[in-house]
C-alpha cells in the first residue's frame, strides 16, 4: 500500500493518541524529571496533531486536484488555493472557521504550536537615570496579555476526539461526492 497523506494522518493521529495514553498513567507526585517529561510527551503529542493537521489539508487539497500540494503549509493556504481554482469546498470554510473563531479546539491546538516556535523576548531594560519629575506612562493597548493554555492531558485527549470526529465526518461528506 503506497503512502498517501490520508495514511500519513491517520498515522499521526495515532502517534498522537498513544503519546496521550502514555501521559493518562497517573503518577503520584512527580518529581521534576518526570514533570519535564511530562511537558515533553504533551508537546509531542501536539506536534503530531500539527502534522496531522498539516497532512489533512494537504489531504483535502489533492481531492480537489489542487496542483501544488507542498505550498499547502495552513487552513488559510488552502483555502486561498481552492478560491484561485475557483473551487468551493464546505470542509475547507469549516476549517478556516475553526481556526479563526477564539476557543475552539483546532484554534487552540494552532496557537498552542505556534507559540512552540515563539522566542523568548528579551526584557527592556530601564534607563538608569530617568527623569524624577516625571511619570512613567505605560502603553496599556501594548500590553499582549495571553492567557497561558494549560495543557493537559484531558485537554489532549478532547482535541484528538474532535479531530478524530471532524477527518471522519469530512471524508464520508467527500466520500458521497
Amino acid at each position: 500500500m503506497p503512502i498517501n497523506h490520508l495514511s500519513l494522518v491517520n498515522q499521526k493521529l495515532a502517534y498522537a493518541g498513544s503519546i496521550i495514553g502514555i501521559l493518562n498513567i497517573p503518577l503520584s507526585e512527580p518529581n521534576a524529571t518526570q514533570r519535564l517529561q511530562q511537558q515533553a510527551l504533551g508537546d509531542a503529542a501536539v506536534f503530531h496533531l500539527a502534522m496531522a493537521l498539516h497532512f489533512y489539508l494537504r489531504e483535502h487539497a489533492e481531492q480537489h486536484r489542487i496542483k501544488n500540494l507542498s505550498g499547502i503549509d495552513s487552513v488559510q493556504d488552502l483555502f486561498f488555493a481552492l478560491q484561485q481554482e475557483d473551487k468551493s469546498s464546505s470542509e475547507s470554510s469549516e476549517l478556516l472557521e475553526l481556526v479563526q473563531t477564539t476557543d475552539t479546539w483546532l484554534n487552540q491546538l494552532t496557537r498552542y504550536y505556534d507559540l512552540l516556535f515563539l522566542s523568548p523576548e528579551k526584557p527592556k531594560a530601564k534607563k538608569a537615570f530617568g527623569q524624577e519629575n516625571r511619570i512613567e506612562l505605560i502603553e496599556l493597548t501594548e500590553i499582549d496579555i495571553q492567557p497561558t493554555l494549560q495543557l493537559t492531558p484531558a485537554l489532549l485527549a478532547s482535541w484528538l476526539d474532535s479531530f478524530r470526529a471532524l477527518v471522519i465526518r469530512q471524508r464520508e461528506t467527500s466520500a458521497e461526492y
